[in-house]
This record gives C-alpha cells, structure tokens and sequence, in this order.
C-alpha cells in the first residue's frame, strides 16, 4: 500500500492560462520587430535603387565613384547602424522567447506526468475498493458476533451493554444476563 503524504501541487489551469497569455505577448512583440524590421529594409532598398539610378546616369562611373561611395554611406549608414542594433536586440528576444518556450515546455510535460501518476493512483485504488468494502464487511460482522462476548465478561461492560452481571447460578459460574422487561 502507498504510503500517505502531502500530495505534490499541481499546476492550475489559471496558471496555464496566464502562461499562455505570456506567450502571446512576446509573440505579439516579436511580431511588432520584424514589422519594424521590414519597414527599414524597404527604406533601405527605396535608397538603394535610387542610388543605382543615379549611378546609371553618370557616364564614367571611376570619376564618380568615391562622391557616390560617400552619398551611399551617409544615406545608409545610419540605417545600417539602426539596422544592426534591431537585429541584435531581435536576436536577444528570439533568445528569450526560446528559453521561455523551453520553460514552459517542460512545465506542460511535468504537470501531464503528474496528471498521468494521479490517473495511475485512482486506477489502482479503484482496483482494491470491492477488496476494502468485502474485509470492512466482514470485520463489522465479526465485530457484531465477537464484541459482546468480549464486552460481558465483567460487571461494568456487561451493564454497558445493558444487562445485568448474574453472581450466582446453578452452575456456579458468573454470567452476564439479559431480562425482558
């Protein structure tokens, strides 16, 4: 037989529900980035085509070269640099969102393993309950044949149980009778 203890907590469905709701939100921000994200890559393809345009219609591209070089960085650089440290702190977030998806993963599969041994538990007392109840019968039976035999072997169980303590009889033995009244 199992021995008793203090049962282990298990996560609620609140609890869950709230981590879920979590979830949602890092989601909801990362969806945010790389809509940021793609909204500077457009900008900096708009600036890119106009500097090919504008490259096309030079006719010597050396003479131009370094002054186009310079326009291109002073125009993307900034970008670039802004481009960067988004991409740093979106790779820092995917981090996050991962070790937060890892936790709460192994969060879900501990609480189904302790669904799964509760569920293991009730099966198994499931199993012993015709058991109990037919030994309880039997004991109470037992009981109700045994206990006041045992009761009515002196003067004061055999008042308990509502009879009077007999001190002489004809066989010389002590008894505990029982009158109708």
């Amino acid at each position: 037989m199992p021995k008793p203890g203090p049962a282990t907590p298990t996560l609620s469905v609140a609890t869950l529900a709230e981590t879920v709701d979590l979830l949602g939100v890092v989601v909801a921000r990362m969806s945010d980035k790389l809509d940021q994200h793609g909204e500077t890559l457009a900008g900096i393809q708009k600036v890119t085509l106009e500097s090919r345009e504008a490259a096309r219609t030079y006719t010597d591209p050396k003479r131009y070269a370094d002054h186009i070089g310079q326009e291109v960085y002073d125009a993307l650089g900034e970008s670039l640099d802004r481009l960067e440290a988004l991409h740093s702190g979106f790779a820092a977030d995917r981090q996050d969102a991962r070790g937060s998806l890892n936790d709460i993963t192994r969060q879900e599969e501990a609480v189904l393993q302790r669904i799964r041994d509760d569920q293991a538990k009730v099966a198994r007392w499931k199993k012993r309950i015709p058991f109990i109840a037919l030994f309880g019968l039997v004991l109470v039976l037992g009981f109700a044949i045994a206990l006041p035999r045992f009761l009515a072997v002196n003067g004061a169980a055999c008042a308990v149980l509502g009879g009077d303590w007999l001190k002489a009889n004809a066989s010389g033995r002590l008894a505990c009778v029982f009158y109708e009244r």
